[in-house]
């Protein structure tokens, strides 16, 4: 069995361990990081395939946070940033057996014919004055219906949500899932009136960002993770399978299987990237308390089908966004549907769409388990009518995710507090992950520098209060 000693192993090579790891060279730590896979990013992956450019996870990414805009521009000497279209403003939501505009000003909101003329005017009234919060934690539905009403709340609110967390909204904390949202709430009467002024101050603001609106790469956002890879070089093993993770008063011993060979790996410090439930699995042994906290946590399945079609078999003009389903389209079959190449035309070639569709989540979790045909039949039921399409895809391409997206239920923040209260009792082990602090790109993103900053500074009092190493504080990202 080979051995190494490592200042630092992250274990996970998503996008929150690629972060951490990438943080950590450049600041100069000694880091290894391993994935399981035989290539990094998790589910942020991309593969170009006969003129097509097709997206396994992530499609797009609007650049909201600052450590989010420093991380592309680590890798924008080696890949291009590109803005998607004018069109993909436009998104619809399917109501009706109909494709209906999302409405974005109050004109709009008056006339959208996917509500009833009374929940128009509840929706509209509620922008404009409505009640704060007065509970500690509500679910998304509950503020949402208590904002804009119960009927806008079950069409426009379920469907976005769907988009990003593939949840529940009667189960889902706001507070957890969107905090910023969640201190609205608690604060504004007029959500019309708080929205003005936040507009305002941001004309104030000196930071001006290199990248609006949403963006992607030009090779898809896989070829972030892939670069982040390439400049980990022979830092980053892949194909390596964690088994155990032991701790001693000297650091932690890593075992883990790799190209059928075991191997060990000792370390100062341990980085948890992985999901959630590796991440349960890892910690039963050594914290079994924090690892309690964390098996609670739920996370929802998806089927991710890329679909191409030639533009003569297609009715529709696809031009927007795409369209999500909200719950109370229950037979419906799809989630939601991007029209790829309306958003970033390089994606397919001139003669073809390109669409993909999500099928599962909270709405059909065993979906997931659908063969590949199974798939495809629903996703063309789903499509033939509502888009006009009338041939056969000219490609297919079916990626499913059996633990998607965490669900942030009733609790969660609680939990997580818990969560690094009790990994604090075991100094020298940090977590990173979209089950912590959100589970967009940026969040994870985010919250991987902040570990890493976390790491680096652990490790400045190591080396600054010599023989500490075991007693120091663990801060957690």
């Amino acid at each position: 069995m080979n051995r190494e000693t490592k200042d630092v192993v992250v274990l996970g090579g998503g996008i929150s361990g690629l972060t951490v790891a990438w943080e950590l060279k450049k600041a100069g730590v000694d880091v290894c990081l391993l994935e399981k896979s035989g290539t990094v990013g998790g589910c942020t992956r991309s593969e170009k395939r006969n003129g097509f450019l097709l997206e396994k996870g992530p499609f797009n990414v609007i650049v909201r946070d600052p450590n989010f805009e420093t991380l592309l521009s680590d890798v924008a000497n080696n890949t291009n940033v590109v803005s998607a279209s004018k069109d993909a403003k436009l998104r619809y939501i399917y109501r009706n057996n109909r494709l209906h505009t999302v409405p974005t000003n109050p004109v709009a909101m008056l006339t959208t014919k996917m509500l009833s003329p009374s929940a128009r005017l509840r929706m509209l009234r509620g922008l404009f004055l409505s009640k704060r919060s007065g509970a500690s934690e509500d679910t998304i539905e509950q503020v949402a219906s208590r904002r804009i009403g119960p009927e806008a709340t079950d069409t426009i609110v379920s469907a976005a949500i769907s988009g990003i967390f593939s949840g529940d909204i009667a189960k889902l904390s706001l507070p957890a899932c969107f905090p910023s949202v969640a201190a609205i709430d608690a604060d504004a009467r007029s959500l019309i009136g708080y929205g003005l002024k936040r507009a305002f101050a941001k004309k104030n603001k000196k930071h001006t960002p290199r990248w609006r609106g949403m963006v992607s790469l030009n090779a898809g956002l896989g070829a972030l993770t892939h670069q982040l890879g390439e400049k980990l070089g022979g830092d980053c093993i892949r194909n390596a399978t964690v088994q155990s993770l032991r701790h001693d008063e000297t650091g932690f011993t890593i075992l883990y299987g790799c190209s059928g060979e075991k191997h060990a790996l000792r370390a100062r410090r341990v980085v948890l990237a992985v999901p959630v439930q590796e991440a349960t699995r890892l910690l039963e042994p050594l914290l079994p308390r924090a690892a309690q906290q964390l098996s609670p946590i739920k996370s929802a399945s998806l089927a991710v089908l890329n679909l191409a079609y030639n533009r003569s078999d297609v009715g529709h003009e696809l031009r927007g966004f795409g369209f999500l389903v909200p719950r109370n389209e229950p037979t419906f079959p799809l989630m939601g549907v991007l029209f790829s190449n309306s958003i970033f035309p390089h994606y397919a070639p001139p003669d073809q769409h390109l669409l993909r569709v999500f099928i599962g989540g909270a709405r059909d979790p065993g979906a997931v388990d659908l063969s590949d045909g199974q798939l495809i039949d629903r996703a063309q039921a789903g499509l033939r009518d509502i888009l006009s399409i009338s041939g056969k895809p000219t490609l297919t391409d079916i990626v499913r995710y059996a633990p998607a997206i965490p669900q942030y239920h009733l609790g969660h923040r609680e939990r997580i507090a818990e969560f690094r209260k009790e990994l604090s009792k075991l100094p020298g082990l940090f977590a990173a992950g979209n089950y912590l602090d959100g589970v967009s790109l940026n969040d994870c993103v985010r919250v991987g520098t902040r570990c890493a900053d976390d790491v680096k500074r652990n490790l400045q009092d190591d080396i600054a209060i010599p023989n500490r190493a075991t007693n120091l504080p663990c801060a957690v990202g």
